[in-house]
């Protein structure tokens, strides 16, 4: 950024003061370090803090040429993004509903509108982009949610529709791209919580009367902040438990789950949700909790 014509010339005086400094690059003869150390006229319109000036405005010129180059540059850097799948996550994000995009162009006009209300229409907070080969075809599929409140949910049809003519529009011609957004997966347990009887009571909640239901807390914690479309680890979801204060062992015995009306089926050790986010299914949840003395 360009420094003020004002500050160049305060470096320059600054540096002529210094006249030592001057003497060891032996660019100056004796009587020129001299004369130079004459020049001591404070007036504004002396001859030579007018050479100041004139040296501090070019040097001041070209710095705001570069300024301007480097916004130049910034410009044609942004306008001619790689379109991959960070590109697509991006425009996604920036999808503003109830809004119409600047005609022939990728962006909104948002120069009527306050922080509030932009924020408020951009209601996509999660989105997922990956490639899918069927019969030798590739499309992309972008998995999305909102949020309300502080849980993940799908899209409304309306609000899909909405996205669908968006995409359509920013997205590279030709590009085939299914869209889901869905209700969250099912997740199952059947546990062993062997615990400290000392902090928890045979039920699981804390005998300081602070948690009635800790492990059901760390379990849904863990989904929450699971990396959306991420991979649920059954052996981190583990060593997440033995953080919980009282639970000596945690042990996963079955897991299963599920998505929209299809039954459950076993998770071996990894899953990653169909609709890239997952609750714990607390009703058919089994949870034994198992006091530990030792």
């Amino acid at each position: 950024m360009a420094r003020s014509v004002e500050a160049i010339q305060q470096m320059i005086l600054d540096q002529k003061s210094a006249t030592s400094k001057l003497a060891a690059l032996e660019v100056l003869t004796t009587n020129e370090q001299s004369s130079l150390a004459d020049l001591t006229s404070t007036s504004k319109v002396a001859i030579w803090r007018l050479w100041v000036f004139i040296m501090a405005f070019a040097i001041w010129t070209l710095e705001k040429l570069f300024d301007i180059h480097v916004l130049e540059t910034d410009k044609k850097v942004a306008e001619n993004e790689v379109h991959n799948f960070p590109w697509y996550k991006k425009k996604a994000l920036a999808f503003q509903y109830g809004h119409a995009l600047v005609p022939q162009t990728d962006h909104y006009d948002n120069s009527a509108l306050g922080v509030a209300e932009i924020l408020e229409s951009k209601i996509i907070k999660h989105v997922a982009v990956t490639r899918k080969i069927i019969n030798g075809h590739g499309y992309l599929e972008l998995k999305l949610a909102k949020e309300t409140g502080n849980e993940l949910v799908p899209l409304g049809p309306s609000e899909i529709q909405a996205f669908e003519a968006y995409m359509f529009a920013v997205a590279d011609a030709g590009t085939y791209i299914q869209y889901i957004s869905l209700p969250h997966d099912d997740l199952k347990l059947v546990m062993d919580i062997h615990y400290d009887p000392q902090i928890l009571w045979q039920d699981g909640s804390r005998k300081d009367g602070t948690d009635n239901t800790p492990v059901i807390r760390a379990i849904n914690g863990f989904l929450y902040t699971l990396e959306f479309n991420g991979e649920l680890i059954l052996t981190k979801l583990t060593d997440h438990l033995q953080q919980v204060e009282g639970v000596k062992i945690p042990k996963i015995r079955k897991a299963h789950s599920k998505f929209g009306a299809f039954d459950y089926s076993t998770i071996d050790e990894t899953y990653i949700a169909r609709a890239g986010y997952m609750r714990l299914d607390l009703d058919n949840t089994i949870i034994n909790y198992i006091p530990r003395e030792l």
